[in-house]
């Protein structure tokens, strides 16, 4: 370990980006200790990965930047580079933090402690506004103990080390603390993987701080903490749309100069329901139900010049959605099927754009009607600008996204705050949501009334899986030894077996389907012709009056993605 014994009282802008620089060589150096200990036997989306990968995004975004920079420019850069490379939910919630860092810190030319307070504080206020229902025993948690640590040594040690190393301190045990607080963690005797990797990042700067230049050894696989990757509570978070299904879905852009968002979202929201209100102090995106949209325009006006309006009556698709519901699937199908045959692409109204991973199911997928596929899925969580990407090439101006995954929801849901197109994101954990969703998507009704039929849809759908654990692991009860075949449910482990036949029937029997009348099975990359006719046999002397249809998915990691009806 080197040290240039250099613990300044303040910090420059080129000593802030050497900080976060630092703490993004320090996680990217502990990431597969952090993703070999994931609780969750799958291959997953994972947290040190994706926190590795948005870090790297901030730090592209400073590239170019002038040397002489203040602390004030280089966290604005950090936090867009951020946003655009979020990728998975700990990404997302790592771009909240480095927003509210950003503007917790103001205009400043340099800081000390109580600068990295204050920022802090800001950190922390953001990352909880990005999830709707935050849960402790996370990086949340871990986020808001550095920033009380952090607050209380700035009152009388106001250096930037005094400060980070509380910060420090005060994030590791609440990330020590973390099994006491979510059950999956106790059982698994494991501690939360985002919260670890915050650890990481506070530990970077405090290391900067103390003159530090050289990176301690990684820590080993073996002796890591174990790490909660599945943050399974972020499955809930940011739908645009609530269950209330009458008023008015009104949408609309303001732009002003001197806005005050906190104010505006809280003023606004009380207008109504399901509000999404996001943006700055020169821009807000507004999305609200509401039984009196006039309200909420008239109040807009007073911020700024409105744009890009959009009402529609909910009441009347809620009573025309559910009359068309029993009718919908061979009509819609077969008009969606006609007019992607015979519409150009530039000319669509509304697209949807879905995340996949597999040439089979890509196909499948925009044989219902996507218009794009972004690659992705299991460990492969596309970052917000890859997402973005898609949107802005497509030549829709309304676009629907399908992340088909629980870890690529969040991202997702940043899009629609970065384009002028309207964007919605239908939360589909899995392809055979999507597939069930895009059975009712029809181009000629409105994205409002599509994105309704599509949460209908999706909240009947069951996904089941069959793929091989990477980790030996108990959970809930079952031990489960590493190269085992195990089935989920809607992602959650039912049955673990040697034997693929009798894993996957075991599986649709846990899922209740007793009598199922169609069940469609994509077969992954890994999967022999033999075993899949084996599969094939069993299944048609288990259920002979089923129909089974079998197709080249392509996927990799899951042997068998499965669709029930």
């Amino acid at each position: 370990m080197t040290s240039t014994a250099t613990t300044h009282a303040v910090w420059s802008g080129k000593q802030l980006l050497s900080g976060f620089t630092f703490s993004a060589a320090l996680l990217e150096h502990n990431r597969d200790a952090i993703n070999s200990l994931n609780v969750f036997p799958v291959p997953d989306g994972d947290t040190g990965t994706n926190m590795a990968m948005t870090m790297k995004g901030a730090l592209e975004a400073v590239d170019g930047l002038d040397p002489n920079a203040t602390t004030s420019a280089v966290a604005a850069k950090l936090a867009y580079g951020a946003l655009m490379g979020a990728r998975g939910n700990s990404g997302v919630i790592l771009s909240q933090f480095f927003r509210g860092f950003a503007s917790g810190l103001g205009a400043t030319e340099e800081i000390d402690g109580r600068d990295i307070a204050r920022a802090l504080d800001g950190s922390l206020e953001t990352a909880y506004k990005a999830v709707m229902r935050p849960v402790e025993g996370t990086m949340l948690t871990v986020i808001r103990a550095a920033s009380e640590a952090a607050r209380e040594k700035s009152r009388s040690h106001p250096s930037v080390l005094d400060v980070l190393a509380a910060a420090v301190d005060g994030a590791q045990i609440a990330l020590d603390n973390t099994p006491q607080q979510l059950d999956i963690l106790r059982q698994a005797g494991v501690v939360d993987a985002g919260g670890q990797g915050v650890v990481y990042i506070l530990d970077g700067l405090a290391r900067t701080a103390r003159g530090e230049t050289e990176l301690p050894p990684s820590t080993p696989a073996s002796t890591s903490h174990e790490v909660g990757a599945n943050m399974a509570f972020l499955d809930m978070v940011g739908e645009a749309h609530g269950g209330d299904a009458f008023g008015y879905c009104t949408n609309f852009m303001v732009f002003g100069d001197q806005i005050d968002p906190d104010r505006c979202r809280e003023e606004i929201a009380a207008m109504g329901n399901s509000a999404v209100i996001v943006g700055d102090e020169s821009m807000l995106k507004v999305h609200i139900h509401t039984t009196n949209p006039g309200e909420v325009l008239l109040y807009a006006t007073q911020l700024g010049d409105l744009d890009q309006i959009k009402i529609d009556n909910m009441s009347r698709q809620t009573n025309a959605l559910s009359a068309q519901r029993n009718a919908r699937t061979d009509a819609v199908v077969e008009a969606n099927t006609r007019d992607a045959a015979t519409d150009d692409a530039a000319n669509e109204t509304i697209a949807v754009i879905a995340v996949a991973a597999g040439d089979g199911i890509s196909e499948a997928l925009r044989s219902l009607g996507a218009s794009a596929i972004v690659r992705g899925g299991q460990t492969m969580n596309p970052s917000t600008q890859e997402l973005l990407d898609a949107v802005e090439a497509s030549g829709a101006e309304e676009v629907i996204l399908l992340p088909n995954n629980k870890n690529i929801i969040m991202a997702a849901n940043q899009v629609d705050t970065l384009t002028k197109k309207t964007v919605r994101v239908v939360p589909t954990r899995s392809i055979p949501a999507a597939l069930s969703a895009l059975t009712t998507f029809n181009a000629n009704e409105s994205i409002e009334k599509n994105v309704a039929e599509m949460d209908r849809a999706i909240s009947d759908s069951l996904a089941i899986s069959i793929t091989r654990a990477v980790r030996s692991v108990e959970l809930n009860g079952v031990t489960i030894a590493e190269g085992e075949l195990i089935g989920l449910i809607n992602d959650e482990l039912a049955v673990a077996g040697a034997d693929d036949v009798d894993v996957f029937l075991r599986t649709l029997q846990t899922s209740g389907a007793d009598d199922p009348e169609l069940i469609t099975i994509f077969v992954g990359e890994c999967v022999s012709t033999e075993d899949e006719q084996a599969l094939e046999a069993a299944l048609g002397e288990k259920w002979p009056d089923a129909e089974i249809e079998t197709h080249p998915g392509g996927q990799p990691h899951y042997r068998y993605i499965i669709s029930i009806e």
